[in-house]
């Protein structure tokens, strides 16, 4: 017989006090049929057994995700909640807008049809104007050589984006113990991304390692220093980069020329010194069967099953968003929300599913693009100065991967 999901969901203090005694997290079983649910060969007191088919996977993933807030965080862990003391953010130097892009590098598809399916007015590129119009980037290495002359890389823009997080922390590079970064198109294999950013800002020997999660990056990096609080240095420096551009098609039937800009971003985290944010638990998982949907080659060019992508991000998003606000007693429409910046229009499609209050879902997307990774810190860079202490935020990402991740920011 064909094995099918079951979620054990917690009942109860004790239960939940029951749930400390596993070594696994995750209290997500296989089953061959109800009532012969079994987990380390135990079949375990204190639960209510529901079966669940394995399309009904948003159910799945909510009881993931409140046994994963019960189980792994009872109390701060190890060396305390988990601060962001200081954020920043830079794009690229060269603006790109719609009239460029359409009139002159010759892009089919016109204003109407972005006003109404993206919604972006401009974005920045590490390209130039002129290289764009003449090559329309066929190929992507000679971007990269381009890019690299005008002193324009992920990892500039990152070092960038790391400066301004670590004057707003107070802190300088002697201070930072670990650096954690994503990049999604590294001009170079090896060595990583963390060490180049490291070695730009002159910080010291440390642990320094990459941890790509596509555009959920952010969520995966806070995920990731929440699991290992207790081990963290004092201070630790998370950077999202990509240049997303110089793996973009800008041929005629080109859309994703529309979507894509450059930027990184950047936040200096501690558990032991207070800080502008307060990191709540968190949530993060993959889809590793759809790992081809969103794809870019070593040396190739930006490809992605768009419509089903799409549908599953929009999807994914929604529930993520009541999952966090479920788990902590909150209003979506008391709370601040910041979603993936994809585009304005899906933007705008969350709002009107979840009935959210458009002045507290925070975007940028429409001014500068998708910055990939980056799209989620910079909004949060750009909207903290007019937040109040107090405020919630609920941020959701979906990347490639298929992965996502969302949690809860406090204003400090």
């Amino acid at each position: 017989m064909k094995s099918r999901e079951a979620a054990y969901f917690v009942e109860g203090k004790s239960a939940a006090r029951n749930l400390q005694q596993f070594d696994f997290p995750l209290v997500i079983l296989r089953t061959g049929h109800a009532g012969n649910s079994q987990h380390h060969g135990k079949k375990q007191p204190g639960f209510r057994e529901n079966h669940v088919p394995p399309m009904h996977d948003d159910i799945i993933h909510q009881a993931r995700f409140d046994i994963i807030l019960r189980h792994q965080y009872p109390d701060s862990p190890g060396g305390g909640m988990l601060n962001i003391l200081g954020l920043g953010f830079q794009v690229a130097k060269t603006e790109l807008d719609n009239d460029f892009l359409h009139k002159e590098v010759g892009l089919a598809l016109g204003p109407d049809w972005v006003d109404s399916r993206l919604g972006i007015n401009k974005r920045y590129s590490v390209l130039t104007k002129d290289y764009i119009l003449k090559t329309k980037n066929a190929d992507p290495r000679e971007a990269v050589a381009l890019a690299r002359s005008q002193n324009q890389t992920p990892v500039t823009l990152a070092a960038d984006a790391a400066r301004q997080a670590m004057a707003q922390a107070g802190v300088g590079p002697d201070h930072i113990g670990l650096v954690i970064a994503n990049n999604d198109t590294p001009f170079e294999t090896i060595p990583s991304t963390a060490n180049l950013v490291a070695q730009a800002l002159g910080i010291g020997s440390g642990p320094h390692c990459d941890v790509n999660a596509s555009c959920s990056s952010f969520a995966r990096h806070m995920h990731l220093l929440s699991d290992m609080a207790a081990a963290l240095p004092e201070f630790a420096l998370c950077v999202q980069t990509a240049a997303y551009t110089t793996r973009t098609d800008y041929g005629p039937r080109s859309m994703d020329g529309y979507i894509w800009g450059d930027g990184a971003a950047a936040q200096v985290v501690s558990t032991r010194r207070p800080g502008r944010l307060k990191v709540t638990p968190s949530l993060f998982a993959t889809k590793p069967e759809a790992a081809h949907d969103v794809v870019i080659d070593n040396v190739g060019h930006f490809r992605q099953k768009g419509a089903a992508v799409k549908e599953f991000s929009l999807k994914k998003t929604e529930e993520l968003f009541q999952a966090v606000a479920q788990r902590f007693g909150l209003d979506l429409k008391s709370v601040y929300t910041v979603a993936h910046q994809a585009n304005f229009v899906m933007q705008n499609k969350i709002i009107r599913g979840l009935d959210l209050s458009p002045e507290r879902h925070l975007r940028n997307v429409q001014n500068q693009g998708n910055i990939a990774a980056a799209g989620i810190p910079s909004v949060l860079a750009q909207s903290l100065p007019r937040l109040s202490p107090g405020d919630r935020i609920i941020y959701a990402v979906v990347g490639s991967g298929l992965a996502w991740g969302a949690g809860l920011l406090e204003v400090l």
